[in-house]
């Protein structure tokens, strides 16, 4: 924490006070129970002679739209400045943030139902009104009030007494709900009033009216209408929905229903229909007459009473202003110094807060925080908030510190002059105080990472808590280390891990002294993830129920903690899986089915792997599974946006940085930006509705391109939030600036599917990525930059984060940007039919609203993709899906309501808190067509192993225009499988305990398929496990090679990603690199085929099975080169055909000289055709040369392999230094080196021909160290 420094600052301020109000700010903070002057409506009083003195125009005045549907919200001044928009559209879920002046008074509507025109200057059909209801002359952008009948938000801001004047005012009719929620601001008298006593709500809509004895507080909100738990609404209780649907008298409605037959409108009267949007006319705005305006003879309350629409108001909104004298049941008094939110549509139900805490507002009046001591006073002149003026940069005193200044020593004010009634006139004040006095601190962290304990929540023996080693953790972890449990991967130790998952279990932690509080300084908790089902508490209160592991939460703690280290932190974690299965037998109508695990993981927000899935272990967990701070600040930067956007030229990037600042005295920000060393840009912004911000732009950025594209330069943006000269919080960001496009236009045969980056397209060879281990807590940084730079080693540009497993640590994406790896993110639903309950969408929504904006910055990030197959479960289990149909409410009835979240919910939260990255609705997905369909979208080509288990050698014939899975299984490493296998008579390759660490439904005889029919079987395990990699080896390299040959073939084919990268546990699955991140073969053979330069061949595939193993006449060939380069290069390529029993050549080479390798695409070469009948079974070997070096191999075989021999292959391997020399007599199959730990070889699983020596360098092998074992396909 910074300190300021101690040194003497005399600070002189003149301030214009009119010293009978300073007198009367003692004596009134608020007065419900007293009436103003009698007969004078006090919508058209005229506020007292404002104080003579400059009125900044610094006040916020935000405006909200929690309603359904769009509004147009209005704004009219009276007097003051108003704000710079007076009419505006807002979206749903959107909020509007401007500044008025502090002696503003003005009236908020909303607009309904409107129809512009493009410019907004009017109605979009000509007619006289644009909106149904608060139409201002039809134009946006309004310049009159809006018409009657609308629903009012007035305010007088500073009525010249010291006080702020507010109501919700339904005098002029009612269209919809709204509320109004005070901001304090850095106003200490407003602070401590207790939010529950200045909001008020009025919900007088049918169908959103929430039931009676609703508690939001309990229902999902922590914060609701700006009041919690400890300080909550009083809501009106009596009405329901009956009611609210026909309060209105009929005659007053805006589109009242014909009479009947009497002639008459009965009132009220249940049997006749009311439309549910149904705006409501005053008497007075319908009628316009005296006696129901309380106006001319009737200005007094014995001639004016209230009307049936008065009382009827009155008895749905109790704090609405409806009748000309209640304004003491309506009208809502503060000090000054407060700004305001209007929410429209705030929810919940009316709120009754004048009538049921009138005794607590009078007692607010006569007590506390206007009429302290002395020494209270100027202890407050010391430490008070100073602002600084946007326009000026003048600092001034908040006025609020004066209001006993008549109770102040004259030694301490210098010389006040008192002037006489009516006279305005200077009063000078001039303070000396030591400058730390003055100035706020600098946040503060205790990170939570030691001193916890743990045990099962239901277990009282004294001796039941048990210690965890650090924070972040899980409940395995803690079992394992105090060896509760035995190590779950191990043997079948996961099945005596799974009662760990049926248990309650809770930790705790004593907090540390904070220390004397800081006056104005906030201490909060921080929680950036609990698993799953959490009750967090505080000194034994609850103070936050949590049921989504994805969702960080802040809680301010300022109020709750006691002095000293007697603060105790306890979570309890009920049991995820008990809870989904309570949540799934409760919802019978929805239609629970999906792929893997217990569909009733659908329920529950917390990551689907755990409940096991085709590659991982049924462990599911609980714990704070990310960090936990305690943090003290006076202001903090909660988050930095970096909107820009580049030119066409792609030479300038413009945009806007903002900071969103916590805490009352951050009052400036200052804003950096750099490349490396050097300062690109540099700028400070005021702090204004909690939100600083400023424009920016850079000539000749540097672009971010993925690895082989181009540099990854990263552009360092910091923002400081300061009180004076203090700096109390630093927030940075690194980020990247690049053009990402998703490109699909139609082309000859559907739609294409690719990414184009900066101009420039790219293809996407990469992987899928699941959670890096089971327990996410201990994968650490390191292991994370091994994993991805695995990945760039291995020329992978793309990876998919699945949607079953967790948002990841920031630190992946931080590497993904750093390295160049281009993103996939899925949101978080895989492989099922997920239910669309109210609550959990509000879930789902706070989630992808924090996840998505905690990512926003990384240029990596290059696709938001909205599930993981949940499509396919939809085609499987034939749920309702009408593409046609577009209207979002129409898909909650059906029996796939999931697709509410994937086609609105998820792309409203893209297009607001990261609208320059594309989202697509799911993976597979494409037009709403069938997730096979292989011309649009993406697909998952999952008929190679499972589905009709075609033949490998065909993969690229299967593919769509972009793959984003398809895969082999292979076994592991077999160091891999003797850490987990516990008993040797087990090291064979049907064992029970091998079978246990592979969780594919079907995996014997899938794995049994492949290899007969494409190899000689072993029985011994090392020779199996060979097998199985070659086989998975031999797959993903037929697929790759000729979808990245599609891609030069007028980009049929933008990527492919193949299932999988990595395990999170050790097992045999489709990962390319196991637990212990020892590649398979796989890994070698993609990266030869992912090349900057590939030359491939290939003859035409012929399918021995369905022929009776008869071999073709003929077979023909081709042979091509794919380049990612930028620019032609010239190459020479060589075919040679080589016997596979001999080893010789059986027919002079061709050799291709000066041949155009065109840039990003793919080069035809030659082609020929084999003669089957006369030419013995030989090998095509293919190499290529730019520049003099050979660049890149690739070898075509005959198939099956199986009908080969592989004796006597002469293989000789010498190791020498940092390199491995390889040559054979005759050809050679997948040479494999020993993967061991530490060290890293530059390729493997090799094709060895006579005449072509292959170096293989090595990194990481000691000259004393043994040379690496390998083997080939054939070796005994």
């Amino acid at each position: 924490m910074e300190s300021a420094q101690h040194t003497n600052s005399v600070r002189s301020f003149r301030l214009r006070r009119h010293v009978p109000i300073i007198r009367i700010c003692f004596t009134l903070i608020v007065l419900s129970g007293l009436p103003l002057v009698d007969g004078l409506h006090h919508m058209y009083q005229k506020a007292p002679r404002k104080i003579d003195r400059r009125k900044e125009p610094i006040t916020p005045l935000l405006v909200t739209n929690s309603c359904p549907e769009t509004i147009y919200p209005g704004i009219s001044t009276q007097s003051g400045d108003g704000p710079k928009d007076n009419g505006f559209k807002l979206e749903p879920g959107k909020t509007y943030n401007q500044t008025v002046s502090e002696d503003w008074q003005g009236r908020v509507w909303g607009r309904t139902n409107c129809s512009f025109n493009d410019e907004g200057t009017g109605p979009k059909d000509g007619g006289p009104k644009a909106c149904r209801s608060g139409d201002c002359n039809g134009i946006v952008n309004c310049q009159v009030g809006g018409d009657v009948p609308v629903s009012l938000a007035e305010f007088t801001l500073d009525a010249g007494d010291g006080h702020t004047y507010y109501d919700i005012s339904l005098v002029d009719g009612y269209n919809i709900p709204m509320a109004i929620v005070l901001q304090p601001l850095q106003n200490a008298s407003l602070d401590d009033i207790p939010p529950n006593l200045t909001n008020p709500s009025c919900q007088g809509t049918v169908g959103l009216l929430r039931e009676k004895g609703y508690d939001p507080y309990s229902s999902g909100y922590q914060v609701f209408l700006g009041t919690n738990s400890s300080y909550p609404l009083p809501f009106e209780q009596k009405v329901d929905d009956d009611q609210v649907s026909r309060w209105c008298p009929w005659d007053l409605q805006q589109e009242p229903p014909e009479k009947p037959g009497d002639g008459v409108y009965p009132y009220p009267d249940d049997n006749i229909q009311r439309p549910a949007f149904n705006p409501c006319y005053s008497t007075c705005a319908k009628n316009n007459k005296p006696e129901d305006c309380c106006t001319g003879d009737h200005s007094s309350p014995s001639t004016c009473q209230p009307s049936d629409y008065s009382k009827a108001v009155k008895a749905v909104c109790p704090d609405a202003y409806s009748y000309a004298f209640d304004d003491q049941t309506s009208t809502f008094i503060i000090p000054t110094g407060a700004g305001f939110e209007v929410v429209f549509c705030p929810g919940a139900r009316s709120t009754n807060i004048l009538a049921t805490e009138s005794d607590k507002l009078h007692q607010l009046a006569e007590s506390g925080h206007v009429s302290k001591s002395q020494s209270t006073m100027m202890e407050k002149i010391r430490t008070d908030v100073f602002r600084r003026s946007g326009a000026m940069r003048n600092i001034r005193l908040d006025g609020t510190i004066l209001t006993r200044a008549d109770v102040l020593d004259p030694s301490v004010l210098g010389r006040m002059e008192v002037p006489g009634d009516g006279v305005d006139e200077a009063v000078s004040v001039s303070l000396t105080v030591l400058e730390t006095d003055l100035m706020a601190r600098a946040l503060s962290v205790h990170h939570l990472v030691e001193g916890w304990s743990f045990k099962q929540l239901d277990d009282v023996d004294n001796n039941a808590w048990l210690p965890v080693a650090r924070v972040p953790t899980n409940i395995h972890l803690d079992l394992i280390d105090n060896g509760k449990i035995p190590d779950p991967f191990l043997g079948f130790n996961e099945l005596k891990a799974e009662w760990v998952a049926d248990r309650a279990w809770t930790y705790k932690v004593h907090l540390p002294d904070l220390g004397e509080p800081l006056d104005g300084a906030v201490t909060f908790l921080a929680f950036d993830g609990l698993d799953t089902f959490a009750t967090v508490k505080l000194n034994g209160e609850v103070v936050l129920e949590s049921d989504n592991m994805f969702i960080p939460h802040r809680l301010d703690v300022t109020n709750l903690l006691k002095p000293g280290m007697g603060n105790v932190l306890q979570i309890d974690f009920a049991s995820a899986r008990l809870r989904a299965i309570e949540i799934r037998e409760a919802h019978p109508e929805h239609t629970w089915v999906g792929f893997n695990g217990d569909m009733s993981r659908l329920a529950v927000r917390k990551a689907q792997y755990h409940w096991g899935w085709d590659w991982g272990p049924v462990l599911n967990t609980c714990g704070p599974w990310r960090p936990v701070r305690l943090e003290t600040y006076h202001a903090r930067i909660s988050d930095l946006r970096i909107e820009y956007a580049l030119d066409d030229s792609l030479k300038s990037v413009s945009g806007t940085i903002a900071a969103n600042v916590e805490g009352q005295l951050g009052t400036s920000v200052a804003f950096e930006v750099h490349s490396g060393d050097d300062l690109v840009f540099k700028e400070s912004a005021d702090v204004s509705d909690g939100v600083a911000k400023v424009q920016f732009h850079v000539n000749d950025p540097k672009l971010w391109y993925p690895h082989g594209y181009g540099e990854q330069p990263l552009y360092k943006v910091t923002a400081m939030v300061s009180a004076g000269d203090v700096n109390l919080h630093q927030a940075t960001r690194r980020t990247g600036f690049r053009r990402g496009e998703l490109v699909q236009e139609p082309d000859t045969i559907g739609k294409t599917f690719f990414f184009r980056v900066n101009g420039v397209d790219v293809f996407c060879g990469g992987s899928d990525w699941i959670p890096a281990d089971s327990f996410t807590p201990r994968v650490t940084a390191d292991k994370y930059r091994k994993w991805l730079e695995m990945m760039v080693d291995g020329y992978q540009l793309m990876i998919r984060i699945w949607g079953g497993g967790i948002w990841e640590e920031d630190v992946f994406y931080d590497l993904c940007d750093e390295l160049g790896i281009l993103v996939w993110q899925d949101f978080m639903f895989g492989c099922g039919n997920y239910p669309a309950f109210p609550d959990i969408l509000q879930s789902i929504r706070n989630e992808c609203v924090a996840n998505v904006g905690r990512l926003r910055h990384h240029p990596s990030i290059m696709i938001y993709a909205g599930n993981n197959e949940d499509y396919q479960v939809q085609e499987q289990f034939g749920l309702t899906y009408d593409y046609e149909d577009k209207n979002p409410e129409n898909w909650l009835r059906t029996n796939f309501p999931a697709r509410y979240i994937y086609e609105k919910l998820l792309p409203e939260v893209v297009e607001a808190e990261s609208p320059h990255v594309p989202y697509h609705p799911g993976s597979p997905w494409g037009d709403g067509l069938i997730t096979s369909n292989t011309k649009v979208g993406d697909m998952h080509q999952w008929n190679v192993w499972h589905g009709t288990q075609e033949k490998y050698q065909i993969f690229d014939t299967l593919g769509g225009r972009f793959n984003s899975e398809f895969g082999m299984e292979a076994f592991p490493h077999i160091d891999t499988i003797r850490y987990y296998c516990t008993d040797p008579s087990q090291l064979y390759p049907q064992s029970h305990m091998l079978d246990f660490h592979n969780k594919a439904d079907g995996h014997e005889r899938r794995i049994a398929t492949y290899l007969v029919e494409n190899f000689r079987t072993q029985t011994d395990l090392e020779a199996f496990i060979h097998l199985t990699q070659l086989s998975q080896a031999e797959a993903l390299m037929f697929g790759y090679r000729g979808w990245r040959r599609q891609w030069g073939q007028q980009r049929f084919c933008g990527g492919a990603l193949v299932w999988q990268l990595n395990d999170c546990w050790p097992v045999t699955s489709w990962s390319i690199v196991d637990y212990f991140l020892r590649k398979k073969p796989a890994y070698y053979a993609m990266r030869r085929v992912l090349a900057p330069i590939a030359v491939a061949v290939k003859r035409a595939h012929h399918d021995w099975s369905v022929v009776h193993a008869r071999v073709p006449k003929n077979s023909d060939y081709e042979v091509w080169v794919a380049s990612n380069r930028p620019t032609e290069l010239t190459a020479t390529v060589e075919v040679r055909f080589i016997s596979v029993s001999t080893g010789k050549d059986i027919k002079e080479k061709i050799v291709k000289k000066d041949i155009k390798i065109v840039a990003n695409g793919t080069t035809d070469v030659m082609s020929g055709s084999i003669d089957n009948m006369n030419e013995e079974p030989h090998i095509l070997a293919a190499r290529i040369w730019i520049d003099g070096e050979i660049v890149s191999r690739d070898v075509d075989w005959p198939q099956p392999l199986k009908y080969l021999s592989f004796e006597d292959r002469g293989v000789e391997v010498y190791s020498k230094g940092d390199t491995i020399l390889v040559k054979s007599c005759r050809p050679t199959k997948g040479l494999v080196f020993e993967e061991r730990t530490g060290v890293l070889v530059h390729d493997s699983a090799i094709d060895v021909v006579p005449g072509d020596e292959q170096v293989i360098k090595v990194r990481g092998l000691a000259a004393d160290d043994p040379p690496l074992k390998w083997t080939y396909l054939g070796k005994s």
